[in-house]
């Protein structure tokens, strides 16, 4: 049996297993599941069980790894900073070391949430890197730094053999090259928007037409697109400081 000041130990030693509510500051706001408040709401229910049976055993969970060869959506993995190269006066493209040949394994649109502390405040952000799918033992990301920004205060301090933590992936909507080709495969409420074939001069002079208020178009794409696209919202009547060519 426990004397008082013993319990009393033991509490305080449950209470410091506690997990810690996360700050808003350390949700990305990229609608992730799990967010790190899910992830909090499980570690609390895994400590409030634990603490009920007096089992520690029940906290333990997988230990961060260097250099992991798969992602996590729920734990922060550790990838070692391999290069760090500065491109423009704000913005870096940073290398991460991959183990061997292996691969990131992310699909198109699909993005990780990096974890930074600036000031003791711990803060995350969503990136999607810019490697290509099949890239072998690294992958690599393309971040803009702000002035006033506490993620890009982080990023500027890194340097080649550091460490940075990620989680993921996120992102539910798979790309298929050729497979949207019936309004029936899309949800609901895109089928009145959308339009198969090449955008032609008769179906942007509807859209524009369709527009409340007078738009702006931006034109990206090959030489020959562009010059149609051009042609074909002059004709639907926007003049030439009403669109921008890339």
């Amino acid at each position: 049996m426990m004397d008082q000041g013993e319990e009393g130990d033991e509490e305080e030693a449950w209470l410091q297993l506690r997990p810690v509510e996360p700050l808003p500051s350390q949700c990305c706001g990229s609608g992730c599941s799990p967010c790190v408040f899910d992830i909090y709401q499980r570690d609390l229910a895994r400590w409030e069980a634990a603490r009920a049976s007096k089992d520690r055993s029940l906290l333990s969970m997988e230990e961060t790894q260097s250099c992991p060869s798969k992602l996590s959506p729920e734990t922060f993995l550790a990838f070692l900073i391999s290069a760090v190269d500065r491109l423009t006066e704000d913005t870096y493209l940073v290398r991460f070391a991959l183990p061997g040949n292996s691969q990131l394994g992310l699909w198109p649109g699909q993005h990780l949430i990096l974890r930074g502390t600036v000031d003791d405040l711990e803060i995350q952000r969503a990136y999607t890197p810019i490697s290509p799918a099949n890239a072998e033992g690294y992958f690599e990301v393309l971040i803009k730094c702000y002035q006033t920004g506490l993620m890009s205060r982080y990023v500027k301090s890194w340097k080649a053999g550091d460490t940075a933590f990620w989680r993921g992936p996120f992102g539910g909507f798979f790309y298929k090259p050729n497979q949207e080709n019936s309004l029936e495969q899309l949800p609901w409420s895109y089928r009145d928007r959308t339009r198969f074939g090449r955008l032609d001069r008769d179906l942007l002079e509807e859209l524009v037409g369709s527009c409340r208020r007078k738009p702006f178009a931006l034109v990206c794409g090959s030489a020959e697109f562009t010059k149609d696209m051009a042609g074909y919202l002059l004709h639907a009547g926007l003049a030439e400081d009403s669109y921008f060519l890339f």
